[in-house]
């Protein structure tokens, strides 16, 4: 069956985790992925393992065989002349290509967007590196490390106060970063009849994350009132229950922050009487009093197993989840049933397990098929099919274009992840109405900071900014009325997103099985946390404890500690972002052959791609991670971690993986005695001793200023970076280069900031409006694209049908 991307052609020049991600979200599709690889080694995670058995083979890593299935590849070495003509005869006949070097060294091999459309002017190039294209920091050397530690996400959530900030236990920069380059990269190439041209795709992993993850909840509170929050090792501060305590067995996230999900967790209890206390039906009450009641739920966990308790509690309306290890993850019945753990063989391997697709499409459902390729396997296939291009005719830009304009969306999508689709796809130029109501508010118009400090549904800052780009329709569903509304526009969209239960669009006759009989090119985007079928389908969740399904949160926290919660929830604006890719898969496929598709989103099988490094140790070796605090993840780079500096709270990153960085590192410390310890002589005792290296680390950067020594250590070839907090966005030199953080005038007469285009396309310049107020749009929607007359509106507006 050709997948949603079959036509497609993608020339990929990565290595590591970010492009090659990207590259196999395309392959995983359908498209023609062929990977440029450099003799000898290869891309370097073929190097970095696991290896079955620890023994040491190029053609057997894990972390290379899952991030490279279904591609083709290709040995040419760019640095000789004759192999990057062969590349760019190559690239000349591609539709995308994707590549994660520095701007310095596309430029310096001639191989940067400018010299590149002069080849090719229909040409897509995703550019994933973690600074991006442009900006002071844009040729700074640098790892996933130094792009997470970059953007607050560390400081504002994760570890312990005094302690040094924390990544996840994975790529967790580098997989973010690929998700945006495929969900922005494929617009591009979808919406070419649209712009008229390719573009250059310009995503910095850091600033995606600055903008969606951190600057979404933070940064219009801060540049408003002047305060920013730090982390707290405890769990998401406006609300309680909201972390992750121990129990018998192993840990559980603990979450409740609807009056509901608390009294059925006081009903799993015993009802103690302490719950009964009035104030604690209130969220932001329990965590002010978060003191006091973790403990005595603590005391209650403690006697019970995790799966009792997730168990008990998810039967009483509660979303509360075990804290799978990667292996309880990867055994999970449920993956089986949904067929998400595979099992390929690959010439090399023999058998071997991996992870399945991120989501499951009705018609094209995609995923590995093919195992990942032997260094150069199809090199000679591929270049004889070369031949001397003649040149390409120019293309012809329509200025100002953007790539998804003509498409509408109607966005039922509800917390963050949805209206973050929805986002994505106007970002890109889709006209997105957010269906709500104001029978029920979306709790998060409820969170503060207010505008101006004054509370209400439309004046929440984060609001504004997590669902910018949304318009609104207000929709009682209750009534058939109501419910026909809600028919009529989907039929005038060519996209609906939900995320609510599994089967109650089903219930009130809004499914995808009842509505593609009436439109049968209609793209549905069903985002639950674990699916739409399986063992744990009905598993409530919100991103902050969805992730404990995957095995991710069991990787981290600091090295041989317990789990640590990440205070928000990652996992929106990653599986938001990630759905448009989906949608944008699923409009390729429909503009190829008439048929929409259903797309079964399970936002635990798109989180556990980010698991896949510790998955593939485990598949291999039996071994299941634990945490690592800000190790890298293959254990390859050492020194690898955040050390402190002067001044409250300051921290700087730093990554050695070759043996000349660390020679670079040593002058640039001046030489000292402990570095010529017999144990740092190599790699692999720095390795075997990096408590000890990174205790030597702290004592020499403790007494040095962040920002300086960051200077000194990038100019002696380092990666090296400022650990920034919330505080430290808005001034930034990077970011304000970039535009990453805007401000606007919100319809009630404020200003406030927001962030922008946290992606940079070359071509099509995107204008960011403050998330709507509910119903901004309903006169133009329910008149204009519905055809309602004016009667008939004010009617159902009386009725309160349209409230």
């Amino acid at each position: 069956m050709a997948g949603a991307l079959a036509g497609i052609k993608v020339i990929e020049m990565g290595g590591g985790v970010s492009a090659p991600f990207c590259g196999k979200l395309f392959s995983d599709y359908g498209a023609e992925v062929i990977k440029v690889e450099p003799p000898e080694v290869g891309d370097p995670s073929r190097k970095w393992g696991p290896f079955p058995g620890d023994v040491a083979d190029i053609e057997k890593s894990g972390v290379f065989h899952c991030l490279n299935t279904n591609k083709k590849s290709v040995v040419l070495d760019v640095n000789v002349a004759s192999d990057r003509e062969k590349l760019v005869a190559l690239i000349a006949t591609a539709d995308v290509l994707i590549e994660n070097n520095t701007p310095q060294q596309m430029r310096n091999l001639g191989l940067d967007y400018d010299c590149l459309q002069d080849v090719n002017p229909r040409l897509v190039m995703v550019s994933i590196t973690p600074y991006g294209q442009t900006g002071p920091y844009a040729d700074w050397k640098a790892t996933d490390l130094n792009a997470y530690h970059l953007t607050g996400a560390s400081s504002r959530y994760c570890g312990l106060p005094g302690e040094a900030p924390l990544e996840h236990g994975t790529f967790a920069a580098d997989y973010f970063g690929a998700v945006a380059g495929a969900s922005w990269g494929l617009a591009a190439v979808y919406g070419r009849k649209n712009t008229g041209v390719g573009q250059h795709v310009d995503v910095s992993s850091a600033e995606a994350i600055a903008a969606t993850f951190v600057g979404g909840q933070n940064i219009g509170g801060y540049a408003q009132d002047g305060k920013f929050e730090k982390r707290t090792g405890v769990g998401m501060p406006l609300g309680a229950p909201a972390t992750i305590v121990p129990c018998k067995d192993g840990h559980v996230w603990m979450l409740a922050l609807e009056p509901g999900q608390w009294n059925g967790i006081a009903k799993v209890m015993g009802d103690p009487e302490w719950m009964q206390t009035e104030m604690f039906q209130d969220m932001f009450s329990r965590a002010q009093n978060a003191d006091l009641i973790y403990p005595l739920i603590e005391e209650w966990t403690m006697k019970h197993g995790k799966h009792e308790i997730m168990e008990q509690c998810q039967a009483a309306g509660a979303p509360v989840s075990a804290v799978f290890t990667v292996g309880e993850a990867a055994e999970h019945p449920h993956l089986s049933v949904r067929g998400y753990m595979l099992e390929l063989d690959h010439e090399a391997l023999g058998k071997v397990r991996l992870l399945g697709a991120p989501f499951k499409l009705s018609e094209t459902p995609g995923g590995p098929t093919s195992s990942a390729p032997l260094l150069g396997a199809d090199t000679q296939e591929v270049l004889a099919g070369l031949r001397a291009e003649t040149p390409s005719e120019p293309a012809i830009a329509n200025n100002g274009a953007r790539p998804l304009q003509g498409l509408r969306v109607a966005n039922f999508g509800w917390v963050w992840a949805g209206p973050v689709v929805g986002q994505t796809l106007n970002f890109l130029g889709a006209e997105v109405y957010k269906v709500e109501s104001n029978v029920r508010v979306d709790m998060t118009r409820t969170l503060p900071p207010f505008g101006g400090g004054e509370s209400g549904p439309n004046r929440s800052l984060s609001n504004h900014a997590c669902w910018a780009g949304n318009g609104s329709v207000t929709i009682d569903f209750k009534s058939e009325e109501g419910l026909a509304l809600a028919r009529q526009l989907i039929m005038e969209s060519d996209v609906v997103i939900e995320n609510f239960g599994p089967g109650v669009m089903d219930k009130i006759g809004l499914g995808y099985e009842e509505m593609k009989t009436h439109k049968a090119d209609l793209v549905m985007l069903s985002m639950q946390g674990a699916g739409a079928y399986g063992p744990l389908m009905n598993t409530r969740t919100y991103g902050l404890s969805l992730t404990s399904l995957t095995g991710l949160d069991s990787l981290n926290g600091y090295a041989g500690g317990p789990p640590l919660p990440v205070e928000n929830a990652y996992s929106d604006p990653f599986t938001g972002i990630f759905g448009a890719f989906a949608v944008v898969s699923a409009l390729n496929h429909r503009d190829e052959t008439g048929t929409g598709q259903y797309i079964d989103f399970s936002q635990q099988e798109a989180v556990m791609q980010m698991v896949g490094p510790a998955f593939m140790d485990y598949a291999m070796n039996g071994r299941v991670a634990g945490p690592i605090g800000n190790k890298h993840p293959r254990a390859i780079a050492a020194p690898h971690g955040v050390f402190p500096c002067t001044g409250d709270d300051r921290w700087i990153s730093i990554a050695v993986e070759e043996e000349s960085e660390w020679q670079a590192l040593v002058a640039a410390m001046g030489s000292p005695h402990w570095a010529d310890s017999p144990e740092f002589s190599s790699l692999q005792g720095r390795l075997d001793h990096i408590e000890m290296l990174h205790e030597q680390m702290a004592l020499y950067t403790q007494g040095r200023n962040d920002r300086e020594l960051t200077t000194k250590l990038q100019a002696a070839g380092v990666a090296a970076a400022p650990v920034l907090n919330v505080g430290d966005l808005l001034d930034d030199p990077h970011f304000k280069a970039r535009n990453t953080f805007i401000e606007v005038d919100h319809p009630l007469g404020f200003r406030e900031t927001i962030y922008g285009s946290y992606v940079k396309l070359s071509h099509s310049p995107v204008t960011v409006k403050p998330g709507p107020v509910i119903g901004q749009d309903n006169e133009h929607v329910f008149k204009n694209v519905l055809g309602l007359s004016i009667d008939r509106y004010d009617e159902l507006v009386e009725k309160k049908v349209i409230y």
